[in-house]
């Protein structure tokens, strides 16, 4: 499987040049732009960050500290007033349903004409619906299908489930429940969100057994889509022990399991649900050659410590030298902010030597930066030098440069 077979919605770098209309001579300038998205780590119930214990999260070895700034936060939203289109309720290490102001953030979000994206383990939905009508009123104030609603499964059975995510095993059945009534209210309703789910397979949830029982069920309820994917070593961690990670558990996992999927996957993304694979090749440590870092003009973050983070990924006080500053309710402070995130000296190996690291999306679009950089410099005959600041370069032979480059292989993703 060479050919990359990711939906639009995976294709980080076209989705940048898409919110900055194409115009790189942003990156680095005295020009304020707002980022693509704001990603919204809302701290739990402020006692608990999460319920389960999953074995591949992330945040496993994070600090988890859980702020109480959500009133602050939602006034900045509102000042806001939709500038940042994007707004995506997730966590590094928490889980955004937890919260009691979860729903008032997504009323927010959509009253300013934003889109939302919810990561959710999902064990809430069923009797959140029941209890208050909650996945009735999520589909009422969507708007289409760029807004959605992800949901962390990694099982195929209860048994697998419990054992993945060490959670009780009849959760499992509710969140089964819970995506049903997702379902059922959009085609009642005619329109809404989209309706995702993934699937972590590692040693545990990867037999063939359960990849039949997935992909019958999403296909049973008529998801959108399901994405396979391979765990990423945790965060936190030097990158000589993320390496041997990699040679020992992802490259010949990967290659197992893609073959054990090939006959479920979709031939075409037209069909519904859209089932695909992503290999570890889109988080691969030996990809991370840069030292510029552009991923501010994608997303800033709201960390549920109740500080703005750099990206989502350093979003935790273990990696307190990505904070840019507290969060609280001054606009403008946060215009600050935002410009102070977007900086020209800020070196990527500062994470990097703490054992933090990009995700897909801030590796896909920091590689293409630097790419971007590189062949500038050599259409311009600057052989082995690259551009230090891309927008003191003339708007005219940018434009030039990006019709060269849009025909060049290998500069936007394979396949879409």
């Amino acid at each position: 499987m060479n050919k990359d077979m990711r939906p639009k919605q995976y294709l980080y770098w076209e989705q940048l040049m898409e919110h900055l209309h194409g115009d790189t001579s942003v990156f680095f300038s005295e020009n304020f732009v707002y980022p693509r998205q704001l990603e919204i780590h809302l701290p739990g119930n402020h006692n608990k960050a999460c319920l389960l214990g999953c074995s591949h999260c992330a945040g496993r070895y994070f600090q988890k500290d859980l702020g109480t700034w959500e009133l602050d936060g939602l006034e900045i939203l509102n000042k806001l007033k939709g500038k940042v289109p994007y707004h995506i309720y997730g966590g590094a290490y928490t889980e955004p349903i937890l919260n009691p102001y979860f729903l008032t953030y997504l009323a927010t979000t959509k009253r300013h004409g934003n889109h939302f994206g919810i990561h959710t383990s999902g064990i809430f939905l069923d009797e959140m619906e029941n209890k208050f009508g909650f996945l009735t009123e999520l589909n009422r104030i969507s708007t289409d299908n760029i807004d959605y609603l992800s949901i962390s499964l990694d099982a195929g059975s209860s048994k697998s489930w419990q054992k993945t995510k060490k959670g009780k095993e009849e959760w499992f059945d509710g969140i089964i429940e819970g995506l049903r009534k997702a379902v059922r209210i959009r085609e009642k309703a005619g329109k809404g969100h989209a309706i995702r789910v993934c699937y972590l397979m590692f040693e545990g949830n990867e037999s063939l057994e359960d990849i039949e029982k997935i992909c019958t069920i999403v296909k049973d309820l008529k998801v959108d889509s399901l994405r396979f994917s391979i765990p990423f070593a945790h965060y936190n961690q030097d990158f000589d022990t993320i390496r041997r990670y990699k040679n020992k558990k992802e490259r010949p996992y990967s290659k197992i399991f893609e073959e054990r999927l090939e006959p479920f996957l979709s031939k075409s993304q037209n069909e519904r649900p859209y089932i695909f694979y992503t290999g570890p090749e889109f988080t691969d440590i030996d990809k991370f050659s840069f030292n510029k870092c552009i991923y501010s003009y994608y997303q800033i973050t709201f960390g549920a410590d109740g500080y703005y983070y750099r990206c989502s990924t350093t979003a935790t006080p273990t990696m307190k030298m990505c904070r840019l500053g507290k969060i609280d309710s001054d606009i403008e402070k946060f215009h600050q902010l935002m410009s102070k995130n977007m900086n020209n000296t800020w070196n990527a190996n500062i994470c990097f030597s703490k054992g933090a690291r990009c995700n897909r999306m801030g590796l896909e679009i920091n590689l293409a930066y630097q790419d971007l950089e590189t062949k500038f410099d050599s259409f311009n005959g600057v052989d082995c030098v690259r551009a230090t600041n891309l927008a003191a370069l003339s708007k005219n032979s940018l434009s030039d440069w990006r019709m060269i480059e849009i025909e060049s292989p290998g500069f936007l993703p394979d396949g879409l």
